[in-house]
């Protein structure tokens, strides 16, 4: 029971955070257009307050952990490639291929993870999680424009794509986090104070704006291939991932930094980029949509399972 209540706790105030956004955009208390430009003050301000934070105040022996960033490339790799070469000879469709394939490998890691991990791992598995996210969300956006630009049959562009991951705030809030921990930079304490409250307040923002994002018109005729995309996105990858873990020895916060990256919901920034590459924008956005409400679900019972087993 004390298990059952300890990742019951994990997930329950991403879902009510989630909740609440639902509520105030159905309730129509603000204008709906608000819930954009929160997300974009989030993604450009406050979230990299956060990762920055989360690095900058931890122990560089903590946060850097070779086995588990080797680990998480890896997987995120081959189960890439396993995807690609599966939707490729199954889906002849092009726009349909290249969202099932994003869906498959790129998680929303940055935004529910990292909402994820405050509640369910101390601060160094969270320094653990922000400097996998340093990691892993670079090589996601890369492997999203390969996707999608080989999917409408153009080359990829690698030096954009380079210009693209080095102007994302979050990758760089990670960067400078990493360059205050390896220098020994400390800042003031007003301005420390200060960062770390905007912080808090970007994971709460985000996930509100993501709660109101929720919208399920026109997803009856995509059902099967939302079930199907949810399936493997909540299921089968964090299955395929976390066993091999189990059996090389990861536990712990080492393990929970697994989980929330490749058990977290398909990454919210794939609709722009499948709209903006001629991909299925509407499927892609259905399924961002779907495994976000269900993840708290699958989440809940990843843990539950997990420290049953005195894994985590």
């Amino acid at each position: 029971m004390e298990n059952f209540i300890v990742s019951l706790n994990c997930v329950i105030p991403m879902f009510i955070t989630l909740c609440v956004g639902l509520w105030i955009r159905h309730s129509q208390v603000v204008p709906a257009e608000m819930f954009n430009q929160l997300s974009t003050l989030s993604f450009h301000a406050l979230l990299p307050c956060l990762l920055f934070y989360n690095i900058y105040s931890t122990d560089l022996s903590v946060a850097i952990q070779p086995a588990l960033l080797g680990y998480l490339v890896l997987w995120v790799l081959a189960w890439f490639g396993i995807n690609y070469v599966f939707y490729t000879f199954t889906e002849p469709d092009p726009r349909r291929r290249g969202a099932y394939i994003q869906n498959a490998f790129r998680t929303n890691i940055a935004v529910v993870g990292v909402s994820l991990a405050q509640t369910m791992m101390g601060a160094s598995g969270i320094a653990l999680l922000s400097m996998a996210i340093s990691i892993v969300v670079p090589i996601y956006n890369v492997l999203a424009v390969i996707t999608l630009e080989t999917c409408r049959g153009k080359q990829v562009d690698l030096r954009q794509t380079i210009l693209g991951i080095l102007r994302n705030p979050l990758i760089r809030a990670c960067l400078l986090g990493i360059l205050f921990l390896v220098l020994g930079i400390r800042l003031p304490s007003p301005v420390e104070r200060a960062v770390s409250s905007l912080g808090s307040a970007g994971s709460v923002t985000t996930l509100i704006a993501l709660g109101a994002s929720f919208q399920f018109s026109g997803a009856a005729r995509n059902l099967k291939p939302i079930l199907a995309c949810s399936a493997i996105r909540l299921v089968i990858a964090p299955l395929c991932a976390l066993v091999p873990a189990i059996l090389l020895g990861f536990r712990g916060d080492m393990l929970g930094a697994i989980l929330v990256c490749i058990a977290s919901p398909t990454a919210s920034t794939s609709y722009p980029m499948a709209l903006a590459c001629g991909s299925d924008h509407e499927l892609t956005g259905q399924v961002v949509v779907t495994t976000s409400l269900l993840c708290s679900l699958t989440l809940f019972l990843w843990i539950f399972l997990f420290k049953q087993l005195g894994f985590l």
